[in-house]
């Protein structure tokens, strides 16, 4: 009985193993326009997968958690069987153990993968109902696991903000050798007009300083 679940342990482990490993890669590889738009048209597989790409980064968090704790369990359950199956002989379990290595890297890392990346968009909403309900479990406790390693992490650095005397000063630099075009300057000089006007920013605004350029040559 013991041997059974045993098997029935590693069997699943493998499984879980290579669902994540397959939704990682295809969370990564599909087209978010593709997916937007199938979603705005009611589609239900759609929008889970929609919702996973709304944070990323949590959801690949979620999937690496998922992926270890199936790591972990495959190989305690493969090393319990080893044991069991082959007491006594120490060749026998180092290579029952190796095997059991070699198939959790093809079957729950490599295969998985190739599969989702040949066709992400279709592999990815067909596992988007197991996925619904795996996330369920997975998205916390990846969440507690960010919240964990957040404090040892460097703290990102604050984006500055773009100001008039920073567009000045990367004028000022151009004289110094950084490269920037004529074409980059006016595009600066006519931000900081509008911006100083009151004007409202717009593609059409900025790009008139091209029509003004095409005008002034002869």
């Amino acid at each position: 009985m013991s041997l059974l679940l045993l098997s029935l342990a590693a069997l699943a482990a493998i499984a879980a193993a290579a669902f994540c490993a397959g939704m990682e890669t295809g969370f990564l590889s599909v087209s978010r326009g593709r997916i937007l738009h199938m979603a705005r048209q009611g589609g239900a597989r759609a929008k889970v997968v929609e919702a996973a790409l709304v944070d990323l980064p949590r959801t690949t968090t979620a999937l690496l958690v998922g992926n270890n704790l199936a790591s972990v369990t495959y190989a305690s359950s493969t090393s319990a069987l080893a044991s069991a199956l082959f007491a006594g002989a120490p060749l026998a379990q180092a290579a029952a153990s190796a095997a059991a290595a070699f198939a959790m890297l093809c079957l729950g890392e490599f295969l998985p993968k190739l599969v989702f990346a040949m066709r992400p968009l279709n592999r990815t909403l067909a596992a988007a109902p197991i996925w619904r309900v795996a996330s369920r479990a997975l998205v916390p406790a990846g969440s507690v696991v960010q919240a964990a390693i957040n404090p040892f992490l460097p703290r990102r650095e604050t984006q500055q903000r773009m100001t008039p005397e920073t567009l000045l000063k990367i004028l000022e630099d151009r004289r110094d050798g950084v490269k920037l075009s004529d074409f980059e300057s006016a595009l600066i000089g006519r931000l900081m007009v509008l911006r100083a006007s009151g004007q409202q920013v717009s593609p059409e605004s900025l790009l008139s300083v091209l029509d003004h350029d095409l005008e002034d040559e002869p």
